[in-house]
């Protein structure tokens, strides 16, 4: 059964993520977040070596020795730059208070698959994070790759409803969660302002905003389509929104059970779908998010379909940016949901040694104290999951306001094998090209019938 599930974990490919969003990564992320464009090779510190050059790194991934010093790797999949400063920030500051142990960030490209592929291979990273609220992720804990942190006093510091959204089925937390992330459609505030129009609540709103943008001149939405993963986020967001089923129709058909061909709520997603293509900028499929990014940041745009994990990013590239977000609407604000997900969760080894395990569990316990989760808030951008953390961002709030009515469906990987919702990212990118509804319906059903049989 063990070797099973090693070979389905190596073959499964995650999403970067969100997330957020996430590599796509949600995310959840990647799965939550993109493996993208955007995504760098941070610098790996070269192994120490003994004085008979033998090196000193340990059976167990990414854990080194030098002597009194033990030297853990945190393999972190977020890639884009908001959280990546967050968390270097932290590290930072908690390898100048201890002595005895180090961490070193390590964020690859294609993150997700990496980590499944070390894991299989048995080189797993004694600190990593990951989605565990994915069908994948409950898979590496009932495979036993995953530690049992239910008896971690650091997890009294997480807000009580982000940490029953991972439980596995054991009745175990596996990770600590420390962010949330979210889909919705970030705005240029000076540009809503400088053209009267208002947050839109409804589809109907949302389009006159957009016919009110364009004929001032001023691209209404920018989207990013280089990046197939860029694209599934976009997707997952417009399912959830415009799809009240979708999520749960895509699992059936995967099941075995249904079809998208003809069936009403994709059809009508899709049909809207074309009428924000028609609102966006010409270069989106060529475009890649950091690029998407900064030009929205620049006010090329007056709106960004993004998750929250690029919060961070956006600001940084204009730190003079009013920015704001908000759901993708629906009809009405009643059947309006937004796509939102725990998004970085951290993760230890059950494979490493005790005494790499009491040194992880030092550094998530210092994560999950207050003061340094506020550092990665600030510059991630995204709710945070440890209670006491503020975020001040006053154009959060109607997307606070929905999380708290609880208005939202998490990512698909939550309840879809990742293959099968990354397959249908291609298809959805193939959509933007040729904007044929009845054909992404059939295309999709096929790519489901493959991917579901693997």
């Amino acid at each position: 059964m063990k070797k099973k599930l090693a070979m389905a974990l190596c073959v499964a490919l995650t999403m970067t993520a969100l997330s957020g969003c996430g590599s796509s990564s949600g995310g959840n992320g990647a799965s939550e977040t993109s493996g993208s464009d955007s995504q760098q090779e941070a610098p790996v510190q070269e192994e120490s070596e003994d004085a008979s050059g033998e090196e000193a790194q340990s059976s167990d991934g990414g854990a080194q020795a030098s002597g009194d010093v033990m030297t853990l790797e945190f393999f972190q999949q977020k890639s884009e730059e908001g959280p990546q400063k967050g968390y270097q920030a932290i590290i930072d500051k908690f390898n100048a208070e201890n002595t005895d142990v180090q961490i070193e960030m390590n964020t690859v490209p294609d993150a997700g698959t990496v980590l499944t592929s070390r894991i299989s291979s048995g080189d797993i990273p004694v600190i990593f994070s990951d989605y565990p609220t994915q069908v994948q992720f409950r898979q590496k804990v009932a495979n036993g790759y995953v530690q049992d942190l239910s008896d971690q006093e650091f997890l009294k510091n997480v807000n009580e409803a982000a940490l029953e959204m991972t439980k596995q089925e054991d009745g175990g937390y596996y990770a600590l969660p420390y962010s949330r992330n979210y889909m919705g459609v970030y705005y240029n505030q000076t540009i809503f302002e400088e053209n009267s129009v208002e947050i839109p609540t409804t589809w109907d709103e949302f389009v006159q905003v957009c016919e009110t943008l364009k004929a001032a001149g001023i691209t209404p939405m920018g989207l990013m389509g280089k990046d197939p993963g860029r694209v599934g986020h976009t997707f997952q967001c417009q399912t959830v929104a415009w799809s009240p089923n979708g999520i749960e129709n895509i699992a059936k058909v995967a099941a075995g059970e249904g079809q998208i061909e003809g069936d009403a709520e994709f059809t009508e997603e899709f049909e809207k779908m074309k009428t924000l293509l028609s609102y966006s900028n010409e270069d989106a499929l060529a475009l890649s998010d950091t690029q998407c990014w900064e030009n929205f940041a620049n006010g090329q745009y007056a709106m960004c379909i993004t998750g929250s994990y690029a919060r961070g990013t956006i600001a940084s590239l204009n730190p003079d940016a009013k920015l704001g977000v908000f759901p993708l609407p629906n009809d009405t604000v009643e059947s309006t949901r937004t796509l939102a997900g725990i998004d970085a969760a951290i993760c230890v080894s059950a494979k490493a040694s005790d005494e790499e395990k009491a040194a992880a569990y030092r550094f998530l316990a210092y994560l999950a104290e207050p003061e340094n989760a506020q550092l990665f808030c600030d510059s991630d951008g995204a709710p945070s999951c440890i209670t006491g953390v503020v975020n001040d961002d006053e154009g959060i709030a109607p997307m606070i306001e929905i999380l708290n009515d609880g208005r939202v469906h998490d990512w698909m990987a939550s309840t879809i094998n990742n293959n099968v919702v990354t397959d249908l990212y291609n298809v959805v990118q193939g959509f933007w090209a040729e904007q044929d509804v009845e054909k992404v319906l059939k295309d999709m059903d096929a790519s489901i019938a493959v991917t579901s049989a693997e």
